[in-house]
């Protein structure tokens, strides 16, 4: 296990004019064109992979092919990015950047994908954003399509890929105006886990196990997925075919399971949402773990979401009572009510998490699991700008100043923790995964950090770092290293 951080203060984003292109010309780079100004996430990203040791003989030659040994010439690559959500009316620039993976940071890591796969290769990237997400949006606003189409100008077989099997558009009161259910069959893979869903442990406790689930979907459908011993997802087929998958995530905060990186993006290669349980129904002394004890009232408030996901959209009254619910949780949300799981008691959305991230591991083009992992998975964590607080939706931005990269995806999330100021081990999603997740069968060696080129332990980063990400309000005094 190895992982890289490298670290620049005062470093920005640069603009998309000459498509997030280096400023000089490295040896290996493959392009001709050259931005007009200085590139420092370029340079960041490309440090990045020479302090993992990567091809490190060749370095500063046009031979330099970092990821060569991850990437075999002519195979398919998906980079998972973190396209959560287009930008919102009055955000800022800087509170958009600290929840979405920003163009800059994917252009920089294409280039060197492109030198591993060659001409023959295929490269794609995307993921399964929220389901009222605008695509088109969000490609424009993380400057994505610039990327895009910079790999077309050049004939590179590059494209963005939309994993969602259903999409809905909302009016600005939340009202849905329109469902999109696109093609199950030949995009959408089910996978069967069963018993060995991280989910079976809770899902049979008690004599009435609470149910589970996910918010604005009906509860139907997540108990079709999620009851009885039965724990199904349907992974969207462009991943499963893949030869390596790139988790290309953000440094930020997550209401539901503490942190959202490398572990937590494994969410965006499923094709339907309604297939990920994010909490079960009510609190604690009913066997729930959507909400801390003493907040019993909001059950109320649960059950009318129910009520509202089982009618019809376009019913009569339906779009009254969709606008009714979305405001009486965004009032909720501003009052500080733990709402849909976010609170550190959520003992099922990191499993959901860690299944999908074993599938991502194990999982072969036609969903059978294997013992062995079939694809290489890579991790690189865009901290040039993080997001802390109540993440992943609405953090405010934290010039961090880092990117992280590492070869095995558990191990780079302990990385990051460590960076953000939190203790790893307080963390289920990140602390489990590590037992749950062998690791990679072609990492050798004992965990190896470098910090700017330095060597040094996993739990030196807090001091080094000097970062202190405040946590989401539901997880304040649970993660803080130390307290």
């Amino acid at each position: 296990m190895r992982a890289a951080v490298v670290s620049k203060r005062d470093v920005s984003y640069p603009a998309p004019d000459d498509a997030f292109s280096p400023g000089e010309r490295y040896p290996e780079y493959p392009f001709d064109r050259i931005a007009h100004s200085p590139n420092p996430v370029y340079e960041m990203v490309r440090r990045s992979l020479l302090d993992l040791g990567l091809d490190a003989e060749n370095f500063g030659s046009p031979r330099w092919n970092p990821l060569a040994s991850k990437i075999a010439p002519g195979s398919q690559v998906f980079i998972l990015c973190n396209f959560v959500y287009h930008r919102r009316l009055q955000e800022s620039d800087e509170g958009f950047a600290s929840k979405c993976i920003h163009g800059s940071v994917l252009r920089a890591i294409c280039d060197y994908v492109y030198l591993a796969t060659g001409p023959s290769g295929r490269i794609r990237f995307g993921n399964s954003p929220l389901q009222a997400c605008d695509w088109k949006a969000v490609q424009n606003q993380t400057g994505a399509s610039v990327v895009e189409e910079f790999f077309r100008k050049h004939d590179v077989d590059v494209q963005a890929r939309d994993l969602r099997l259903h999409v809905i558009k909302l009016t600005a009161l939340g009202r849905v105006r329109h469902v999109d259910e696109r093609d199950d069959s030949s995009n959408g893979v089910e996978i069967s886990l069963g018993e060995e869903s991280l989910l079976h442990e809770i899902s049979s406790q008690g004599a009435r196990p609470a149910p589970f689930r996910v918010l604005d979907y009906k509860a139907s459908r997540i108990e079709a997925f999620h009851a009885n011993n039965r724990h199904r997802y349907v992974i969207h087929r462009d991943v499963l075919e893949s030869d390596t998958i790139l988790s290309l995530s953000k440094l930020k905060t997550h209401q539901k399971v503490g942190i959202t990186c490398g572990l937590k993006g494994f969410v965006g290669i499923v094709g339907h949402k309604d297939c990920l349980p994010h909490h079960r129904f009510g609190s604690p002394e009913h066997g729930g773990d959507e909400y801390p004890p003493g907040w019993t009232f909001l059950e109320l408030f649960s059950r009318f979401q129910d009520f509202v996901q089982s009618r019809e959209h376009g019913g009569i009254g339906q779009g009254l009572l969709e606008i009714i619910d979305r405001t009486s949780r965004r009032v909720l949300g501003h009052v500080g009510a733990p709402m849909g799981g976010a609170w550190y008691g959520n003992d099922t959305c990191w499993r959901m998490a860690v299944d999908l991230a074993r599938i991502a591991h194990y999982a072969d083009s036609d969903g059978t699991m294997h013992d062995r992992p079939v694809r290489r998975n890579l991790s690189l964590i865009d901290g040039i700008v993080g997001g802390e607080g109540d993440g992943p939706l609405s953090p405010s931005p934290i010039s961090s100043g880092v990117v992280i990269l590492s070869d095995d995806i558990p191990f780079g999330d302990r990385v990051a923790a460590r960076v953000m100021g939190f203790d790893p081990d307080t963390i289920p999603l990140v602390r489990e995964s590590t037992r749950r997740i062998p690791h990679s069968l072609w990492v050798d060696g004992s965990p190896l950090v470098t910090w700017n080129g330095r060597e040094l332990p996993e739990a030196d980063l807090l001091s080094v770092a000097k970062l202190r990400f405040r946590p989401p309000r539901g997880w304040r005094g649970r993660l803080e290293a130390g307290g």
